[in-house]
Parts: C-alpha cells; sequence; structure tokens
C-alpha cells in the first residue's frame, strides 16, 4: 500500500505559501511518521519552471498555460484522468485534492480509490481570497482571480461535505464552512502552516544578533524597534502599519524596519515617514534580524479573508520570543493572543497601545507552548491516527 496522493491546482512549483504549506506538510508527515507523499499538480508554464526542478521535487506536472482557457480546462481533464489511473492501480492512504478546479471530482476519486481510502479536501482559506488578491493586479490577472473565487465559492458550498476529512488552517474557518456548506465539525483537521525546521538560538546567539543588527541599524539602547516583514499587497496593510508607527514615534524613541522583498515597493509606501528602514535578506537569514527587534506588527483589515487566515508570519515572529502588534480581525491569532498574552491587539486606541507596550511582559515559555500547538506534529495527529499509525486515544491522554 502507498500512503498520500496530492492531487492539486496549487503552485508547488516554485517557493511560496501554497507551496510552504504543502510542502513543510508532506515532509513531516514522512520525517516524524514515515509516510511518503506524491503529488500529481497542475503547472502553469507562465512560471517558467524547467522540468525537474519544480520546488516540490519528483512527480507528474500536468502542463499548461493558465492564460489559455481552453489549455487550462484540458490541464484540468488530464489532472483527474491521470489520478483516477493512479488510484486505480495503486492502494493509497488517503488521496487530497487541494486547490481551485478539483473539489469536484470527489465522487470520481471514490470510485477509482476504492473502499479505505482516507478521501480529503485541503482548504487553505475563504473562498473570496482571490478578490481581495485581484485589487493589486492588472486587469487580466485579476479578473482570472475574480472567476477562479466564484468557482472556489461554488466548489467549497456543494463538494465540500462530501469529503471524509477537510484540511483547513483556523478554527474560524472550520465554523464558518460548518454553517455555510453543511460541513460536519468531525471533517475537520485544523493545520496551519506551521514553522517547519527552525533555527535555535542559544542566549548568547540571540545576544550576538541583536547587538549586530541594532548597531547596523544605528539604534541606541533606548530606541523600541518595530519590525514588519512582508510585502506590499494592500491586504498586508504595510501603509498602515507606517501610520501606526507614527503615531507611536511622536510619543517616544523609536524605528520601524520594513523587511521585504519588494524595497521599491516599500521605499515608495514610506517616502515621507521619518526614522523608517528598508532592507531585504533571504528568508534564512530574517531569524537572525528579527533578534533585534523589541516588536513586530502585523496589522490586518477587518474583512472575510483575514477573520478565517493563519498568517505563518505571527509564528515566524513568535519564534523570536518577541510581542507582536497585530489588530483583533485574524480570529485564532486574537484567540492565541488573548489566551498566551505573546501579543498586543490593536483596536485604534493608541494611547492604550503605548501602555500596553510598556508594561508589556511574557515569559518565553508561553511563545513555544503556542508554536507548539500551532506546529505540524501536533496538528496532524488526528490525521496520521485516521491512517492507522497511532491510536488516537492513546496520543490524546499522552497529551493531557
Amino acid at each position: 500500500m502507498r500512503d498520500v496522493l496530492i492531487v492539486t491546482s496549487r503552485n508547488v512549483a516554485t517557493p511560496g505559501g501554497e507551496f510552504s504549506l504543502i510542502n513543510n506538510r508532506a515532509t513531516i508527515l514522512n520525517a516524524k511518521w514515515g509516510y511518503s507523499s506524491e503529488i500529481i499538480s497542475l503547472c502553469n508554464t507562465n512560471l517558467g519552471v524547467v522540468e525537474g526542478q519544480e520546488a516540490f521535487g519528483k512527480g507528474t506536472y500536468i502542463r499548461r498555460n493558465f492564460s489559455n482557457p481552453a489549455a487550462l480546462l484540458t490541464g484540468y481533464k488530464t489532472v483527474a484522468d491521470v489520478a483516477e489511473t493512479t488510484l486505480r492501480q495503486n492502494k493509497f492512504r488517503a488521496v487530497i485534492l487541494s486547490g481551485v478546479g478539483l473539489l469536484r471530482y470527489v465522487d470520481r476519486m471514490r470510485s477509482a480509490a476504492g473502499h479505505g481510502t482516507l478521501i480529503c479536501a485541503d482548504v487553505h482559506g475563504y473562498y473570496g481570497d482571490g478578490k481581495l488578491l485581484s485589487q493589486d493586479e492588472p486587469f487580466f490577472v485579476g479578473s482570472f482571480h475574480r472567476l477562479a473565487s466564484t468557482v472556489e465559492r461554488y466548489e467549497q458550498i456543494n463538494y465540500l461535505k462530501k469529503f471524509d476529512r477537510i484540511f483547513t488552517v483556523s478554527s474560524a474557518y472550520k465554523s464558518f464552512l460548518c454553517e455555510h456548506a453543511d460541513c460536519r465539525s468531525s471533517q475537520f483537521y485544523v493545520v496551519p502552516c506551521g514553522l517547519g525546521t527552525r533555527d535555535e538560538f542559544s542566549d548568547e546567539d540571540t545576544a550576538r544578533n541583536r547587538s549586530f543588527y541594532r548597531k547596523k541599524y544605528g539604534l541606541e539602547q533606548a530606541d523600541t524597534l518595530l519590525v514588519y516583514s512582508g510585502g506590499t499587497s494592500a491586504w498586508q496593510c504595510l501603509p498602515q502599519t507606517i501610520e501606526l508607527f507614527k503615531m507611536i514615534s511622536a510619543r517616544r524613541r523609536a524605528k520601524l524596519l520594513i523587511l521585504s522583498g519588494d524595497r521599491e515597493g516599500a521605499k515608495r509606501i514610506a517616502r515621507d515617514a521619518e526614522d523608517v528602514l528598508v532592507d531585504s535578506y533571504p528568508p534564512d537569514k530574517l531569524p537572525e534580524v528579527f533578534c533585534a527587534a523589541d516588536f513586530f506588527v502585523m496589522l490586518r483589515e477587518d474583512c472575510p479573508t483575514n477573520h478565517f487566515a493563519y498568517p505563518n508570519k505571527f509564528l515566524e515572529y513568535a519564534a523570536a520570543h518577541k510581542p507582536t502588534i497585530t489588530t483583533p480581525y485574524v480570529l485564532d491569532i486574537a484567540q492565541q493572543i488573548d489566551r498566551y498574552k505573546t501579543g498586543i491587539l490593536f483596536d485604534g486606541n493608541i494611547e492604550q497601545l503605548l501602555e500596553e507596550m510598556d508594561t508589556f511582559s511574557c515569559p518565553i515559555s508561553a511563545y513555544e507552548e503556542m508554536i507548539k500547538l500551532n506546529s505540524f506534529e501536533e496538528t496532524l495527529t488526528r490525521f496520521v491516527a485516521d491512517l492507522g499509525h497511532i491510536n488516537l486515544e492513546e496520543t490524546i491522554d499522552e497529551q493531557a
């Protein structure tokens, strides 16, 4: 018997958010429990990835030009045909359908897989996410993502109830789908995009990194350093972050460090702000730089996309053992901050925020406990139990 077959229309050919969740989850399943994952992917030729160099690694990649509707439709048919043939020829413990356009094949995959195979859906977030993305995109690309949102909404509402299990990144979205898509609570695995492997700094390493980067950016001991790490898309709220920083810096000595791959875009947004620094590092270098921070900033607007998300950035910040200033609109994160006291929820009251910044205190153990709660080793336990590898009741007893 083979283990897990992933059938996806998400981008697993190049690094990114979609790739990280799928790849890190598969990596932990193999490293901790010995389950291997095979992939059948609908791959966008516009990404320019050479055959054999896909980020996920070995697999079956059905290559189509996503800008060509006819080619894209034939790609979906081919993916479904290849997946069906694979499932009829080989017995798998589980098959995971992931991405826009694939949930509709649930009955076909169940028939091909036969009895004993767990049929799963992988829902990364709110079905309206594409409409939010389209705000920053040219008309054609934006239209494509708006259409994808419409398709995704239809599929989630009409097909999710048919799956044995559903992966989602937040408890908030699980509740939403139970209410609006007639799903059952027992169907869900809540699996945020965990950190995967991460650097473990000694106290000496942390102190050395902190000293080095604070000196690099001209910080005095009395200066408060706020750090924003991310892009310049509207949903990431960089302009709002800068406005918040202006209010803070008007009342105390502070600097804002923006770490972004889009340095020029970040500089344009921050052009009229004093004490704002813009820099860029490879992802594996960021934990070192984070040691210099006093606070991180992760603002989000009040909309469904944010309500149901779980940005991996929050766990990256928590791994630095420093608080995150965030808005209360990412519901799962707001609940975890309330529980573990690992950040500050900013509701627009600047005086209250400053007071909480002055009095903030959180033990390292609280950060680590929250990170463990969201780790793949914890969140994948029920999936592994369903695959028959461990006894779920015994695992729960051990954790208690």
